[in-house]
């Protein structure tokens, strides 16, 4: 007894202690070369939708550079491309206007079936520029970090390098970043209890519903609406998985289904022991009762009787 209640506060620390230490990105960044001061741009990932396959990430140009003289606005329009969107996205920095934080769409290539070992990757290519005069974009020196932190998920960004361009500030790299996102160790392990809960429940029914077929307990009708309660709660208990894993997943052939399938089983069993036990079962338990009735009404009898002897005397 106290060896299971020290697991289960060993668990509890794990799961905690996972949870705190994990969804921080690993951070990243890269510049793109040339001269002058560089525009920085900061890409912080702030949400992870596995069904529908996109990360939500919020560039914040946290440093204008030489292209601003008040910090806050852009002394000349400056666009950033930004691609790995669905089809490639273009954030405008009108001159003279306050510069913010826009948010992104990238798509993820990964499959949520897996969960809760799903893995997915997304690439996006950053490359800010400013019209020439001949109305073409034109790269500008810049320097891309990624960092922040995804509850639940763990992301390595890497900063890459993709072609060059010679421009009249010098060489410029366009940068791009690559993220490799998982989930968390605690989603894990919260995933697991959850499964290892859900397991447990069919097979007390079925240990329960065996030994009243057996003969070795007495069957109690109301059994059955315990065994319902145990069937009604699989499906709240499968729609609590963290990441909520559409239906069709790996889980649901490898887990659910046999879960729902040995409840269903011990349901059965349960049913059958009780029409086996049939109206003599139902007749010699009535016929023990008015036994055990009429044992304790001679008990009392004889209890009168003994007294009002005791009283003669």
């Amino acid at each position: 007894m106290i060896g299971g209640v020290l697991a289960i506060a060993l668990l509890y620390v794990v799961v905690i202690v996972l949870y705190a230490a994990g969804g921080r990105i690993e951070h990243a960044e890269a510049s793109s070369g040339g001269e002058g001061v560089p525009l920085e741009l900061t890409l912080t990932p702030v949400d992870i939708d596995g069904a529908a396959s996109t990360m939500s990430v919020r560039i914040n140009p946290t440093d204008l550079g030489s292209y601003s003289s008040d910090d806050f606005s852009m002394d000349e329009a400056v666009h950033v491309l930004v691609t790995g969107t669905n089809g490639a996205r273009t954030i405008e920095y009108g001159a003279d206007e306050v510069v913010g934080a826009e948010t992104v769409a990238l798509t993820l290539d990964g499959f949520i079936e897996q969960w809760p070992f799903d893995r997915y990757t997304a690439e996006t290519l950053i490359a800010p520029m400013r019209v020439d005069a001949d109305g073409q974009g034109v790269p500008i020196p810049y320097v891309l970090t990624a960092d922040g932190r995804v509850p639940g998920w763990n992301v390595v960004a890497e900063a890459v390098s993709t072609v060059s361009v010679v421009t009249e500030d010098g060489t410029i790299t366009l940068l791009g970043v690559q993220f490799t996102i998982t989930r968390a160790a605690s989603t894990v392990a919260f995933g697991l209890v959850l499964l290892t809960l859900m397991v447990i429940a069919p097979v007390l029914v079925l240990t329960a519903a065996i030994t009243v077929y057996r003969g070795r307990r007495k069957i109690e009708v109301t059994m059955l609406g315990w065994i319902g309660a145990m069937l009604f709660a699989t499906i709240p208990l499968r729609n609590f998985f963290p990441g909520s894993p559409p239906i069709g997943s790996w889980v649901d052939y490898l887990i659910v289904l046999w879960v729902i399938a040995a409840l269903i089983a011990g349901l059965v069993i349960f049913v059958f022991a009780w029409l086996r036990n049939g109206p003599d079962g139902v007749a010699a338990a009535q016929s023990a009762g008015d036994a055990d009735t009429q044992g304790d009404a001679s008990d009392a009898d004889a209890g009168s009787d003994g007294g009002g002897a005791g009283g003669g005397e």
